[in-house]
């Protein structure tokens, strides 16, 4: 399991324990219970946390504090503390919390620095070939009983010579037929879900148009590649910010997995 690090949620917990210890001034008294200076100020810090704006007046805040303490104290008359589920639900968000503080910790005691995320961002860059590939397609729509038939009748066409552009305006289901079929410049990430175009193109010479049939969820198409051109990789400044990511979420990898190595678990389930 990958673990991901909550920065709200840390946040809020590091906030609190940061927080100065104040006189136990009494501010508020509901049914009995006393709140004090500190639990408004500890609530107006978790407001300010949360909707990152100021609180400009502490006595609407206090109010609020109020109401909730009234709804809490009807959630324990109503034992709905006591739910087995809430119990639950409670504690896994504890844990979840107290997990995400001891991350925070671990990554707090050697920051992720700039050689790092360049030294990332070099590694990657060297690998990464970025090819754009300018496409048109003739789609028979899966709907169609015989859409791979025409696919293959289309291919003969072509090869007798007629023109793509005209055959995708003729016959295409698609709703690039209007434009010749042409659905403009793609790249292999944006063919994840379709295999079999990311294959046929990156094998495709341009000029060229696919020898059989192309399946994908839309129905079977006809691809014909009218351009390639090399797509500049995102300069370090752009990549920055994710680069960073990436080495947090390593580091937290690595830590969970010392972590492990270091206890004895026994897995029972078959």
């Amino acid at each position: 399991m990958k673990f991901t690090l909550s920065l709200l949620t840390s946040m809020t917990i590091l906030l609190f324990s940061a927080y100065p210890v104040y006189a136990d001034e009494t501010v508020a008294i509901v049914n009995g219970k006393k709140l004090t200076k500190q639990d408004l100020d500890n609530h107006i810090a978790m407001i300010q946390t949360m909707t990152r704006k100021k609180v400009e007046k502490p006595k609407q805040a206090l109010e609020n504090l109020i109401d909730r303490e009234i709804m809490y104290q009807e959630v324990q008359k109503q034992k709905i503390d006591q739910d087995p589920e809430m119990k639950f639900i409670v504690e896994f968000q504890a844990r979840e919390m107290y997990n995400n503080a001891l991350l925070k910790k671990a990554l707090g005691d050697k920051p992720i620095t700039d050689d790092e995320i360049k030294k990332l961002y070099d590694e990657k860059i060297k690998s990464l070939e970025i090819k754009e590939y300018k496409v048109r397609h003739i789609l028979f729509k899966k709907e169609t009983a015989d859409g791979e038939s025409q696919a293959k009748a289309v291919i003969a066409e072509l090869d007798t010579g007629k023109d793509f552009t005209e055959l995708a305006k003729s016959k295409s289901q698609g709703p690039s037929a209007a434009k010749g079929g042409d659905i403009g410049w793609m790249n292999l990430a944006t063919m994840r879900d379709m295999p079999g175009f990311a294959q046929a193109l990156s094998e495709m010479k341009k000029g060229s148009y696919s020898k059989t049939p192309i399946k994908s969820n839309f129905g079977w198409h006809v691809l014909k590649l009218d351009d390639i051109r090399k797509k500049e990789p995102a300069t370090f400044e752009q990549s920055k910010k994710q680069l960073r990511q990436v080495i947090q979420q390593q580091r937290i990898q690595a830590y969970v997995d010392s972590l492990r190595s270091k206890s004895k678990v026994e897995v029972k389930l078959k």
